[in-house]
């Protein structure tokens, strides 16, 4: 058993530093966001080197109201949250409604998924995901109480995921309703339903979105476009082509910082979406390899984070906001590497714009509450059945 000891040992060392190794890794992904974009947004000075682009200043205010979300949902009792879940997912569905007002609601590439509040333009879909992840893990973590008139909460929880996913499919944004869609199955796994349901779901989920995206032109048209990419290089598949050219030239060392070509017009949301080909161009295969890595150190701190949390709905709440990060860093790796249909997620951290940032921000904010929360005192035990060990915490 000594080898179990030391096992032990270990983890628990790893226990206490995992919050300290998150906050070093978010801060290190900001640290390279905030060098790339002032490289991309070059183009943007128009000649005035000794000036700092709108977009940096933008940015810097967005890195702030982050920070500062982060540092607030640190500290308040994420338990306290779960019991705000019914209030804040009401106004999450209402920030969502805001969206079609006049006036209000701003619509970019054919998609009304934005609001407009004193000049910045707002996503409303990104906090809606805190919102929801906190109510589904409040009302999943004990599958055998009713909610609401004796109703079962994964009826709730499948009513509440439509409302969500039927607005958002509405406003044109199939991405996001996707992922709202994978969140709710990810409950219902970590809330004790067998795969044997979950896989036919989750299968019936992703079929309907591709359905609804045949049905609407723009989107069908990427989809055909990724499809038949080398029969499309100057139409909707231009902005990946010019994502593989950057990748490409920047070769294993890159061209050096501020030198990159496609940033000058001929990649598309260089700053945004596809900041990450403008790196790979600049600075090369061991920059990318060496992103990829933090994300993926990320992800696992994160959920580890989440495995000693106190009680299930911080493991519940920690895994969902862990998988939110961790696939739209996987989709918009996925599509700007070509292997992945076009779509508009940003690379987290690192991408310019307001919304995402703050959200993964408040997201490391509530995972850093939850390991402050974990037990003092944790312990292993093993279990021996025969030749089979089992291990539990």
């Amino acid at each position: 058993m000594q080898e179990f000891d030391l096992f032990h040992q270990k983890t628990k060392k790893i226990n206490q530093f995992s919050g300290y190794l998150l906050v070093a890794i978010a801060l290190t992904l900001l640290s390279i966001g905030i060098v790339a974009l002032f490289s991309a947004s070059g183009k943007f000075v128009l000649g005035k080197e000794s000036q700092i682009s709108s977009l940096m200043l933008r940015q810097f205010l967005w890195i702030a109201i982050g920070l500062f979300s982060c540092l607030i949902f640190s500290l308040i009792d994420y338990h306290k949250l779960l019991q705000l879940s019914n209030w804040l997912l009401i106004f999450g569905f209402f920030l969502l409604i805001l969206c079609f007002v006049p006036g209000i609601g701003h619509k970019v590439h054919g998609s009304s998924r934005w609001i407009s509040v004193g000049g910045f333009n707002v996503e409303p879909s990104e906090f809606s995901k805190i919102f929801i992840s906190l109510f589904f893990a409040r009302i999943l973590s004990d599958a055998k109480k009713k909610v609401l008139f004796f109703v079962s909460p994964f009826f709730t929880a499948f009513v509440t995921m439509g409302l969500f996913v039927s607005l958002l499919i509405i406003s044109g944004d199939l991405g996001s309703s996707l992922l709202y869609f994978m969140v709710f199955v990810l409950f219902l796994y970590l809330g004790g339903i067998s795969l044997k349901w979950i896989l036919p779901i989750l299968g019936s989920g992703i079929l309907f979105v591709l359905i609804v995206a045949l049905l609407m032109p723009e989107r069908r048209s990427r989809l055909l476009a990724f499809l038949a990419m080398d029969q499309d290089k100057e139409g909707k598949s231009y902005q990946v082509w010019q994502s593989l050219i950057a990748l490409g030239s920047g070769g294993i060392s890159g061209l050096g910082l501020g030198n990159s070509r496609q940033k000058m017009f001929y990649l598309p949301e260089s700053t945004t979406d596809f900041i990450f080909p403008i790196i790979g161009e600049e600075l090369g295969l061991w920059a990318t390899l060496l992103i990829v890595g933090l994300y993926l150190s990320f992800i696992l701190t994160a959920g580890w984070i989440s495995l000693f949390a106190p009680d299930k709905e911080g493991l519940m709440i920690g895994t969902s906001l862990t998988s939110l990060i961790g696939i739209q860093t996987l989709a918009n790796l996925g599509v700007v590497t070509g292997l992945l249909p076009n779509k508009g997620f940003p690379l987290p951290f690192i991408s310019y714009g307001g919304s995402n940032l703050v959200f993964c921000l408040m997201s490391v904010g509530v995972l850093l509450n939850i390991h402050r929360q974990r037990p003092p005192e944790f312990h292993i035990k093993v279990e021996e059945k025969g030749a089979q060990r089992s291990i539990n915490l």
